[in-house]
This record gives C-alpha cells, sequence and structure tokens, in this order.
C-alpha cells in the first residue's frame, strides 16, 4: 500500500505531543535542552503553545533526540488524562517512571484508536457498567452476576483474558520497568475498554490483577473514595476467580502443605488462596495470622507451581489485519502511526515473545 498518511497537519505544532514524547523518554525540559542542542527557553515555548512553527532543523533536532518521527509532533491528538485510582501502588513510584508510563500509554492508545479506524469487531455480549449504590449490589454480588452473563463454566477461570477480549475489551502486555504497578484499565469515548498489564509479574498475579481492572471498568465508572474503590476491586477479583460455593470444598481444612495442588487447579496464588480462606471465614483470625507468617518462612523464595501468563490476541489480529488484508508495509504502518518503522517491528510485530510495551529508555 502506498502513499499512506500519519494523521498530522503539517502547519500546526502539538505541544501536546512534545510533553508525552519527553514524559515517554524521561527527559526533563533541560536535559532536552542539553541532548539537543536547543535551549530551555525554546523548548517550554514549545509545550506552553507560545511557538507554533518551530523551524524545521530544530524540530529535527528534538525528533532525533526523542527518537520519534518528526510528523509525530504535528499529530491533530490530545493527550488523555487516566484515572488515578486505576494506579495500583502508584503512590510508591517516582514522578518520572509515573510520567513515563503514562506517556507511553497514552501514545499506545492513539496508535490503537488508528488501527482500529479500519479495522472492525463487535462483542455479543461487551463488558457491562454496574452502580454499585444505584443496584445495592456488592462487589461479590457483581462478579456472580457477571460470570453468570458471560456464561462462564464452573470451576476456574480458564482465561481472563479471552474473557475480555471476546467482550471487546483491548488487552496489552505491557513491561512497566517496575513491579509497584500491575495494571492499568480506562475507557475513553468512540474506544473499547484497554487493559494495560505489567507482564513481568508471575501469571497468578497477572490473572488477580486483571481481575482486579476488570472490576474497576464494571464498577467504577464514576470516581469515588480511593481506598474503598481499590477494596471493592479487590473483592470483584477474590469472587470472579473464586466463587464462594465453587472454591469452599477446596479450602476447607486448608493446610500450606496442600495450596500448591489448589494453586493449580484455580490458578490463583497461594496468598490469594489463604486470603480467600480467611474471608470466607474457613479459619479464624488467629488462624489466618499463624499460616501468613509459615507462608512468609515457606515462600520466602518465591511460590510453587508456576502459572503460565495468558496471551492476548486482539491486537495482534488487527495488526495482522492491516499488513495482510489490507497491504501495508511496516513503513506503511509506521507513518500511519508517527513511529518509526524500527519500533513497530519491535512494539507491534514481534513473534517470539508477543505484544511488547517498551517504556524504558
Amino acid at each position: 500500500m502506498q502513499n499512506v498518511q500519519a494523521v498530522v497537519d503539517s502547519k500546526v505544532f502539538n505541544p501536546d505531543m512534545l510533553k508525552l514524547a519527553r514524559d515517554a523518554r524521561e527527559l526533563t525540559q533541560a536535559e532536552l535542552a542539553r541532548q539537543s542542542g536547543i535551549t530551555q527557553a525554546f523548548i517550554s515555548k514549545l509545550e506552553h503553545g507560545l511557538n507554533t512553527q518551530p523551524g524545521d532543523e530544530a524540530m529535527e533536532r528534538i525528533a532525533v533526540t526523542l527518537r520519534f518521527p518528526v510528523a509525530f509532533f504535528y499529530q491533530r491528538e490530545k493527550a488523555v488524562g487516566f484515572p488515578h485510582f486505576h494506579f495500583r501502588k502508584r503512590s510508591r513510584l517516582g514522578a518520572k517512571p509515573l510520567a513515563r508510563i503514562g506517556a507511553v500509554i497514552n501514545i499506545r492508545r492513539q496508535h490503537i484508536a488508528k488501527l482500529l479506524r479500519s479495522y472492525e469487531f463487535e462483542a455479543a455480549k461487551p463488558i457491562p457498567q454496574i452502580d454499585l449504590d444505584e443496584t445495592g449490589l456488592t462487589p461479590e454480588k457483581v462478579a456472580e452476576r457477571l460470570r453468570a452473563y458471560w456464561m462462564v463454566p464452573r470451576g476456574p477461570i480458564k482465561s481472563v483474558v479471552e474473557l475480555i477480549e471476546d467482550a471487546g475489551g483491548i488487552v496489552v502486555l505491557a513491561r512497566f520497568g517496575t513491579n509497584l504497578m500491575d495494571g492499568l484499565s480506562f475507557r475513553t469515548e468512540g474506544m473499547p475498554p484497554l487493559f494495560f498489564m505489567n507482564k513481568d509479574v508471575p501469571g497468578d498475579r497477572f490473572r488477580f490483577s486483571l481481575a482486579h481492572e476488570l472490576g474497576h471498568m464494571v464498577m467504577h465508572s464514576i470516581p469515588d473514595d480511593d481506598a474503598k474503590m481499590e477494596d471493592e476491586a479487590h473483592r470483584f477479583a477474590a469472587a470472579f476467580l473464586m466463587p464462594s460455593a465453587e472454591i469452599k470444598p477446596y479450602l476447607a481444612g486448608a493446610k500450606l502443605s496442600n495450596m500448591g495442588r489448589v494453586k493449580a487447579y484455580w490458578k490463583v496464588s497461594i496468598k490469594s488462596l489463604i486470603k480467600r480462606t480467611h474471608d470466607l471465614k474457613l479459619i479464624t483470625p488467629s488462624q489466618y495470622k499463624y499460616m501468613n507468617i509459615q507462608y512468609n518462612k515457606v515462600f520466602r523464595e518465591g511460590e510453587p507451581v508456576a502459572i503460565d501468563m495468558e496471551q492476548p490476541t486482539r491486537l495482534r489480529q488487527i495488526i495482522d489485519f492491516h499488513k495482510n488484508e489490507l497491504g501495508y508495509s511496516t513503513e506503511d504502518l509506521a507513518q500511519l502511526l508517527a513511529f518509526r518503522p524500527q519500533d513497530v517491528e519491535r512494539v507491534y510485530c514481534e513473534t517470539n515473545s508477543g505484544l511488547r510495551l517498551v517504556v524504558s529508555n
């Protein structure tokens, strides 16, 4: 396919895109100035919209330093702020890493929006939105109803990713460069629900975190108290992955020595199983405390029974559709996304490790 153009206005510089690119590379204005050989005053005026027509030479220097094509900075795109309550454990992250993760996810969101202009798919039973206050439902009851709505078979969920993507969501495996954030999910107008998940965590933790984010998407369309929403999402995830009536026989008389077998079947961590045992009142608070002490001693180096990482497929299908059905080359995709060809290959076209979101330098 020839003459594919990025959605840009070549006459108007977009300061939002400069801020996103700079955050994606974890550079301050001063650092960008030093590395590009351009004054910080000039960069500051660009970011604040006081200079809308930078010269070609200046833009080339900025683009090379930030490793984005010049067209990236002239896109008619807007940065979107993410719901702060979806950043799990965000308070322990530094400002730069948090800004970097937010910027790169914002850029990938823009990519997905462009790709979806030529790709259509409908979900028979999309991810619902349920207001707990309006309905009077508990997170546990919402989880139960969602399993029934999606006709999930009794017992362990085979793939949380598959359920979400069948319901129209898009799951992106991400390298956040930290284990202090498990996932981030959000809805924006005209887009399917997006789930960016940390791929550098164990498979059992990934499944629980993804179910946690699903809980946010179902129950939290309107912001509320942060701690309250986190607790509700946690309760939803536990009930969604381990329905009380079905998990109880596996937890009755629970002992740390047999938790590995239960983990292998239900595909959740032993830590989560211990917490679920306590929440279902199958053990006393003192027994719960003792089991946690023993857990920390026995599994100091990590839990046994590795759970495979679930692999998303929807975004890869969208990329394959553009390449195989619409005839897009890597260079065409690069123009469409205002991305470097080598980055298109690395982020979207690798076959050995699945889709990757790289946020480090």
